[in-house]
Parts: structure tokens; C-alpha cells; sequence
């Protein structure tokens, strides 16, 4: 699945979960659900974060494009690093 088929089922997902009732989201998106349940559960329990969907489709074009997966994987992890582990240092210095 490429990221632009991901990024409109996100945006489906995003707006149909407020119309209408999971059991109805997941007969109709069974393929989305079972191959990213994780993912698939994430956006319908609230749990979405946009920047990082944002990000993480980014790293997908790169590696679309050819781009090599380390350094794909590292730009993403130093994404994260400063989004999580760089907020909770600086507060662990006060």
C-alpha cells in the first residue's frame, strides 16, 4: 500500500468514526483493519497523533522513491527522539 492509499484511508477513518459505529468501520475497511490492526485501532480509539502519521508518511515517499531504508529509519528515529525522549530529559534536569 502506498502512502498516498494510506494517507485516504486515515482521512476516511478519521471522518467516518465520528458518523458512524466501529462495527460498521470495520466491516467496511476489514482489509485496512486486518493487514494494520494496530494502526487501524490507534485512529478509532483517539489515539492519532497528525505529526507523526505526517512523518512517518514522509519516510514511506523516501523509501517509494528509492531512498535507502537505514537512512529513512534513522531520520525517523531521530524524528521521534526529539518529539519524546529530548522533552523527557530537559524535564528530568529540573
Amino acid at each position: 500500500m502506498n502512502a498516498d492509499t494510506i494517507e485516504s484511508i486515515v482521512k476516511e477513518l478519521l471522518y467516518l468514526k465520528e458518523k458512524y459505529p466501529k462495527e460498521i468501520l470495520d466491516e467496511r475497511y476489514i482489509d485496512f483493519r486486518t493487514k494494520n490492526r494496530l494502526f487501524y485501532e490507534t485512529i478509532l480509539n483517539g489515539e492519532f497523533d497528525e505529526t507523526i502519521f505526517k512523518e512517518m508518511m514522509k519516510a514511506k515517499r523516501k523509501l517509494e522513491a528509492g531512498e535507502n531504508q537505514y537512512s529513512v529509519d534513522v531520520k525517523f528515529g531521530e524524528f521521534m527522539a526529539e518529539k519524546y525522549i529530548t522533552p523527557a530529559l530537559e524535564k528530568g534536569k529540573k
